[in-house]
């Protein structure tokens, strides 16, 4: 879901809803709101985002028209709500299993096979099922009653109104029967059904119950990033007296103080001090990382050794766990393209059901059977139960909750979860060079000039390099400092993306970077194209340099590719993907690196606008294509693509214009992350398959009569209990191919 500018993005919390139905009728109606650009409502997580025009007002319209329906919407607050409904549905669940316990036992004498077994006489009484079945109706069951008059009222259907249908119609053709008898003097237990309506009732709770059970432990990935904030803090004030304050009461810009052991509370810098700090939860590498003065730090991550003094950069959802936790919740609230022609199924799927039940009735009492209305009706109540569509509603969102979750605790983070189903139907994949195949540390191994120049050149070009944020650059100053030069004082420097820098350094005009920008600058460098020649062949990158528009020299840098790059570009291959290198680095380089990687389809000298011409070319030939990059010169590229994907080394600029984020710097990720989306639309496939045969083959039982509506009611439930089951076995799977 992007963002523009002039709208705003709010997430809400819907209650009340109970199946596919519900969230799809939410979406129809609110979705033809003006003012709102999209909406999507998640029913395992009982959440809606929406994209609304900025209108301050118009939220509140929202809201009005949702709880219209006979919903109820407020601010999505995450806390522990997970763990208060399975409590809460647990304690319903036993109290209305204790109830039910006795009728099912009173039922036994219903078959023939079952006759023999001994039932208290008491059970048998229908005054006393009677005493059992009322709470459990109006009491536990009273939500749906509720729900279902908040569904009528809006002129809509869902499953509360089958259930109240089905279970009322039980519950008051037994109490008529029950009083019938009690005028009467008679006690036929085999006259009664109320354990019908309390066993429905029941079923439902478990499968509810196991439902939320399951949203729980999928949840808990974020639950685990949310506990890496501490509650308290200890802050730094005038003359340095340390202070205890809560996390809540910390501002940008405040110092505080980290002890050993302790959880870094927000993302910031190191004002003193220097220690190793763990980052391995947002950026997979168990080593810790050494951090001095002015180094980043990253809220969440652990100080392992000594004390350090940091102040704050940013706080709360601006931190990248922050950023990481909203990302995540977006993706598990967004819904797959496969999602939304369930939700248009399921939106005249309750209508329909009703018609059905309606038709089996007037059927079974009019024509097959007549004058048997009991028998008509408890088939037709059998149909109401057997047609929810609750294993439908939940086949999609469970899935993409559950894969989504289990991406994320191995270093993958969808922002949506479209990208989920979009992943898998990739066709080309294109890899950035430095950073991605490589590790973006590039060193200085030879600088070429006039005899013995090296020093001043390097000197020059330290200087203009000073202060730009890219591996080339940073290498150059690393060099220079190295070799103990001192640097000379920068006027000017402008970088530009793709080409080189220009500086003023000492008077003099500096010219830095490729090929083609030497040619833009009509600066020949053909005098050196013999060890240009040879140097490439060794797969290193060539800078070269220009003094006041005279040709300089060149300076050589060698990237190491990633140990774990082969293997990554053999899984990718082995799916039978294309795989390809884009890299602005002269050719005779790129197929030296694309050797040693196992590429052989390589795009050389490759400016932004390049990367996004080539990424059209290959669309516009039917091609899906995935672009995977770090830097600011493949942002372009990452949008334009099908998927983008960034390394977990990337700059922000970067990571904000993908579509999927790498956590670690670890290309099998790519790997993982398209098996990862191949297994979780396999699952969702499977659910939906089961939850459309489960009702072809049921209804139909149910329509003949061979189906009573307890076990209806039981076989409703454990379709939903079993798609959720299925969805949760991606909490166990393994990403390697």
């Amino acid at each position: 879901m992007n963002e523009h500018s002039g709208f705003q993005k709010i997430s809400l919390k819907i209650e009340g809803m109970t199946c596919a139905a519900c969230s799809a009728r939410i979406e129809k109606v609110v979705g033809k709101m003006a003012g709102v650009h999209e909406i999507v409502v998640n029913l395992p997580l009982g959440r809606a985002a929406l994209v609304l025009d900025s209108d301050s007002e118009l939220r509140g319209r929202v809201v009005e028209r949702i709880e219209k329906l006979g919903y109820s919407a407020g601010k999505f607050e995450e806390a522990s709500e997970s763990q208060k409904t399975v409590l809460g549905l647990g304690a319903k669940l036993l109290i209305s299993a204790l109830l039910t316990l006795p009728l099912l036992w009173a039922m036994v004498r219903h078959y023939t096979l079952t006759s023999g077994i001994w039932i208290p006489e008491l059970f048998l009484q229908p005054w006393f099922q009677w005493i059992l079945a009322t709470p459990v109706q109006f009491v536990i069951g009273a939500p749906f009653y509720f729900n279902a008059w908040k569904a009528v009222k809006s002129k809509s259907a869902n499953m509360d109104v089958l259930i109240v249908l089905s279970t009322t119609s039980a519950y008051l053709y037994s109490h008529y029967m029950t009083m019938h008898m009690l005028h009467s003097g008679g006690a036929d237990p085999h006259s009664v059904y109320f354990e019908t309506s309390a066993m429905i009732i029941t079923v439902v709770l478990l499968g509810k119950w196991l439902e939320s059970s399951a949203k729980k432990r999928s949840m808990k990935t974020i639950h685990q990033l949310r506990r890496l904030s501490p509650q308290t803090v200890t802050i730094l004030r005038s003359e340095n007296h340390p202070e205890t304050i809560g996390l809540n009461s910390v501002k940008i810009g405040d110092t505080l103080l980290i002890l050993p052991g302790e959880i870094v509370p927000a993302d910031g810098r190191v004002m003193s001090g220097r220690s190793a700090v763990d980052e391995s939860f947002i950026t997979g590498e168990s080593v810790p990382v050494e951090k001095r003065q002015y180094d980043r730090l990253i809220g969440g991550s652990v100080n392992r050794d000594e004390v350090m003094t940091m102040q704050v950069t940013a706080l709360g959802p601006q931190t990248a766990l922050g950023k990481m936790i909203h990302l995540m919740e977006e993706a598990q609230a967004s819904k797959a393209e496969i999602g939304r022609y369930v939700d248009r199924i399921a939106a005249v799927f309750v209508p329909a059901v009703l018609v059905l039940a309606l038709l089996t009735l007037c059927m079974w009492s009019l024509w097959l059977t007549p004058g048997d209305f009991k028998g008509a009706l408890f088939k037709a109540i059998a149909v109401l139960v057997i047609a929810c569509p609750c294993a439908l509603g939940l086949a999609t969102p469970t899935s993409i909750l559950v894969g989504t979750s289990r991406a994320l605790e191995s270093g993958i983070l969808f922002k949506e979860g479209k990208y989920v189903e979009q992943l898998q139907q990739i066709d080309i994949i294109l890899l950035d060079k430095t950073g991605t195949l490589t590790y973006g540390t590039p060193r200085v191994t030879d600088i070429v000039t006039d005899s013995g120049q090296e020093h001043r050149l390097l000197r020059l070009l330290a200087a203009a390099e000073n202060g730009i944020e890219h591996p080339y650059a940073k290498a150059i100053v690393k060099e220079a400092a190295r070799r103990g030069l001192q640097m000379k004082e920068t006027s000017s420097s402008q970088a530009l993306t793709g080409l080189g820098v220009t500086a003023r350094v000492d008077k003099h005009e500096i010219l830095i970077g490729s090929r083609a920008f030497m040619s833009q600058a009509e600066i020949s460098m053909q005098k050196f194209a013999p060890i240009t020649e040879q140097l490439e062949r060794e797969g290193k990158t060539i800078l070269f340099a220009a003094v006041n528009g005279v040709p300089a020299g060149l300076i050589a840098l060698m990237d190491t590719l990633k140990s774990s790059t082969p293997q990554a570009i053999r899984r990718l291959k082995k799916m039978g993907i294309v795989v390809a290198m884009v890299t602005g680095d002269h050719r005779k380089t790129a197929n030296a690196i694309g050797d040693r990687a196992g590429i052989t389809a390589i795009y050389a000298e490759m400016l932004p606008q390049d990367k996004v011409h080539l990424v059209r070319t290959l669309q516009s030939k039917g091609k899906r294509v995935a672009m995977v990059g770090d830097g600011v010169n493949d942002a372009p590229a990452l949008a334009a693509a099908d998927i983008g994907i960034a390394v977990g080394t990337g700059s922000e600029i970067a990571k904000d214009a993908a579509d999927i984020n790498l956590l670690h710097s670890d290309l099998g990720g790519v790997a993982d992350a398209i098996v990862m989306s191949r297994k979780t639309m396999r699952n969702i496939r499977q659910n939906l398959i089961f939850a459309l045969m489960y009702n072809v083959l049921a209804i139909p039982l149910a329509f003949m009569g061979l189906m009573t509506p307890w076990i209806a009611g039981t076989a409703m439930a454990l379709s939903s209990v079993s798609v959720v089951a299925n969805a949760s076995r991606l909490q166990r799977a393994s990403w390697r191919n």
